[in-house]
């Protein structure tokens, strides 16, 4: 039983690891032959796993040489646009200047259907107001949609809207996440920030389930079972160094 539970371990942490290797992409976001590693992976992690009688590096080595293939193919996918056309295929357009494309929907093997739902998972309801309509690589569809169905901006109508600034996780229930003040510069002023949140909300440090804060001191707070709330606190100032006078320095003559 004990040896199950090491061999489950330590293929989870190599495959939590290889794909942590292979990037932050989802599913639907991969290219072909990423998602065949993908499911290569977890194929040879399920055999170590669950057959005592096979050697743990049976499973191990395998995987290893599966990284080592993805990262060459990675690899002259960069260099390579010839060979990265070979690999994952290459952006289609579907939709050209308003007309579909039925050659190229029959090579992708897909149906003028199965376009239209696509399109309306898009929120693109009538085809056409589409210009371009292009297949990526992962298989999601890209949308241009013509000049008069565009959604209206603001800098259309010359309305001024200021910035949004990033607002940075800083408390988790109750507890404040470090490397977040770090990125802020604020890790000396941890406490300071918590103490300031918590008078604004009337509250225990316990109570506080989440807060976030941006550069200049907006805050996003929430208080257990309390709908979120939003304020500005004053930022703490770095103190200056004062300068040394003359009689500081070498006193009265």
């Amino acid at each position: 039983m004990f040896n199950i539970i090491v061999r489950v371990i330590i293929i989870y942490l190599i495959v939590i690891f290889l794909m942590r290797l292979m990037g932050k992409r989802q599913i639907g976001e991969m290219e072909p032959f990423e998602l065949v590693i993908t499911l290569i992976i977890a194929d040879l992690a399920t055999i170590p796993m669950s057959e005592q009688t096979i050697p743990i590096w049976y499973g191990v080595v395998p995987l290893l040489a599966i990284a080592v293939l993805h990262f060459i193919i990675s690899f002259i996918s960069t260099k390579s646009p010839k060979m990265r056309d070979i690999i994952s295929g290459k952006p289609v357009i579907v939709i050209d200047e308003g007309k579909i494309d039925h050659k190229e929907l029959k090579n992708l093997n897909m149906s003028c259907e199965e376009l239209l739902e696509q399109l309306r998972n898009l929120d693109h309801f009538d085809v056409s107001g589409i210009n371009f309509a292009i297949v990526e690589r992962s298989g999601k569809i890209t949308v241009i949609p013509k000049a008069e169905s565009m959604p209206v901006a603001r800098e259309d109508m010359n309305i001024k809207v200021e910035e949004t600034s990033l607002h940075y996780c800083i408390v988790e229930n109750g507890k404040p996440i470090k490397r977040n003040f770090k990125d802020l510069n604020l890790d000396k002023k941890i406490d300071k920030i918590i103490n300031a949140i918590l008078s604004k909300l009337g509250c225990k440090n316990n109570d506080l389930v989440f807060a976030s804060i941006t550069e200049d001191g907006d805050v996003h707070a929430q208080i257990r079972n309390q709908a979120m709330q939003s304020f500005t606190i004053t930022m703490p100032k770095e103190k200056q160094p004062t300068k040394k006078t003359s009689e500081q320095k070498g006193g009265r003559s």
